[in-house]
């Protein structure tokens, strides 16, 4: 038989045997749980990683990790075969394998990941890619050249047109003629003419603008910005014609007698007192007046057709002189029976008027001349007046004050000169920076002068005088005391009402409106006249005003009839 004691000792026995038993249960169902808890983890851990990627709105990266590698040392380089690579238009770099080791650790705790070295500059890794050609860019590559900062100039100088139409094609001149109700029937060739009609246009374009402009030429080449002259080169091109000699032949002329420059409108009254080519475009100006309404007018100069532009008419304002600025945009005209004058904007299809406060010179707009510069404008008023005006401001700057009433003007080719001459014989020459006259003579044999002109290489100063004789001075000369004519002109025996030398200084055209064909050509510096210009049989009627066109080509006479003679001169070039 047992003691109580012995008993009791046996229990505690068991009973710790049992606790050892509970705890070693406990450990393994602990054990258990953690592998399943384990299994479970590394079973959904692709699709929690989807979902997490998922809320957050991005796309996962192209590779996944196996967060279940050795812990050992020798098994942490064997945790790398769990990164699975899937080939990807991008590539992959040290950083997204960090980005994502961080994710992971945010989701489920700290786990052991393949360590990634970090260097100051990250090399990326790139995918393989399959081989392609270099010229073929694959959908999604990034472009060596994505701004096209390297492409060849003569491929983005080959420009396409922005917009093509087809139908263009189709349209004929006869077909555009057909649906014009106005003159139908007195349209010529043009009714029945199968030329394109877009082809008609541009060579209409071309010839009143010149050419193609240098923003509408495909093929053009960005320059550098060059000087005033060479612009000026580029836009009147050689004086004398490459095609002819070098000086023009004296005695006879080589010319042909167009269409009258005004002859689609005669509308620009019956007397002519405005005949100016434009500077910049082939274009001319017509103005005239009829009793006491004036009217001007732009032309194309094709010495066919000379197609009308433009009209613009002036009520109660008779037009008795105009002229384009040297812009060739604006225009001004003036009368004698207004204090005011008006400036046309071509551009702007608008004229403005320029007022002018003296009342006691009405008179003044009459007669005009505009600096080679283009910065002055000149009026000759009554009282030996002489009124100064700026282009751009169009307002009166100054006052000149001339020991008789000035008939005509006229500018060195710099504009630092001014040669005037009028009532009483004398020819002033003025300073125009100091805007005194430094000098003055008389010229020879004349009652009273009534034309000046000086030609563009600034040799020749003619002047014309009231008994139709016209003296020659060289301006060599001119600083004597008494400066002698080296030629004198009689073919006209009324006033020289119209002295203009073209521009070589070749040419000096000389008219008189108080008779009917007085109008002669003198050919320099031999000083003798064309014995073929005017030809037999011509009626020139008379001349009010003569002009040539920048590079010499035409020179057109405008008359008391409403007509403008124009002529081709075929020395020189086109315009």
């Amino acid at each position: 038989m047992r003691s109580k004691s012995g008993q009791t000792n046996q229990n505690v026995e068991m009973g710790q045997a049992k606790m050892k038993t509970d705890s070693g249960q406990a450990k393994m169902k602990n054990k258990t749980g953690k592998q399943k808890k384990t299994g479970v983890l590394k079973k959904n851990f692709g699709k929690q990683n989807q979902k997490t990627w998922a809320k957050m709105g991005k796309k996962g990266p192209g590779f996944s990790i196996d967060t279940m590698g050795s812990h050992d040392r020798k098994g942490k380089a064997d945790s790398w075969k769990g990164v699975q690579y899937k080939a990807t238009n991008t590539f992959i770099s040290h950083r997204e394998v960090n980005r994502e080791r961080e994710l992971v650790e945010d989701l489920f705790g700290d786990v052991d990941l393949p360590e990634v070295e970090s260097t100051e500059k990250e090399e990326p890794m790139f995918v393989d890619q399959p081989k392609m050609d270099k010229d073929k860019k694959g959908p999604g590559l990034i472009p060596d050249d994505p701004y096209d900062l390297h492409l060849d100039d003569k491929t983005t100088s080959q420009k396409k047109p922005a917009w093509v139409d087809e139908d263009d094609d189709n349209i004929r001149v006869k077909d555009v003629m057909a649906n014009m109700f106005k003159m139908r029937g007195k349209r010529g060739a043009r009714e029945v003419s199968d030329e394109k009609y877009e082809k008609m246009l541009k060579e209409k374009f071309e010839l009143v603008m010149g050419s193609t402009p240098e923003w509408a030429q495909l093929d053009r080449k960005i320059e550098k910005d060059s000087d005033d002259e060479g612009d000026f080169n580029r836009r009147t091109g050689n004086y004398i014609s490459s095609e002819g000699p070098s000086r023009l032949p004296k005695s006879v002329l080589e010319y042909k007698m167009l269409s009258d420059l005004n002859c689609s409108t005669y509308a620009e009254g019956a007397i002519i007192k405005g005949v100016e080519f434009n500077p910049l475009f082939q274009v001319a100006l017509v103005a005239g007046f009829s009793k006491t309404n004036g009217s001007a007018t732009l032309f194309q100069v094709d010495g066919l057709h000379n197609h009308k532009i433009q009209s613009m008419k002036f009520p109660r304002f008779p037009i008795k002189c105009a002229k384009f600025f040297k812009d060739g945009r604006r225009f001004v005209v003036g009368s004698d029976l207004y204090g005011h004058f008006f400036v046309y904007d071509m551009e702007g299809g608008k004229e403005i008027k320029i007022p002018w406060n003296k009342s006691g010179d009405r008179r003044c707009m009459k007669k005009f001349v505009i600096s080679p510069d283009g910065e002055l404008l000149l009026f000759f008023g009554s009282k030996s007046l002489i009124h100064i005006f700026d282009t751009k401001t169009l307002s009166h700057i100054d006052t000149l004050q001339a020991s008789e009433e000035v008939m005509s003007a006229t500018f060195n080719s710099s504009g630092s000169r001014m040669y005037t001459h009028g009532n009483g014989g004398d020819v002033s020459i003025w300073d125009i920076n100091s805007r005194v006259c430094v000098q003055k003579f008389y010229d020879d044999g004349c009652i009273d002068g009534t034309s000046v002109a000086l030609s563009p290489n600034n040799q020749y100063l003619a002047c014309g005088s009231s008994s139709g004789i016209v003296n020659i001075y060289d301006t060599a000369d001119l600083t004597k005391s008494v400066p002698l004519p080296v030629k004198i002109l009689d073919k006209l025996v009324t006033p020289a009402t119209s002295l203009t030398f073209n521009p070589s200084s070749e040419l000096l055209a000389m008219g008189s409106e108080f008779k009917e064909n007085a109008f002669k050509l003198v050919h320099f510096p031999s000083m003798t006249y064309f014995t073929n210009f005017p030809r037999e049989g011509t009626n020139q009627g008379r001349i009010q005003v003569a002009q040539f066109s920048p590079n010499g080509g035409y020179i057109a006479a405008g008359n008391n009839r409403g007509r403008v003679r124009l002529y081709r001169l075929k020395h020189y070039g086109s315009y």
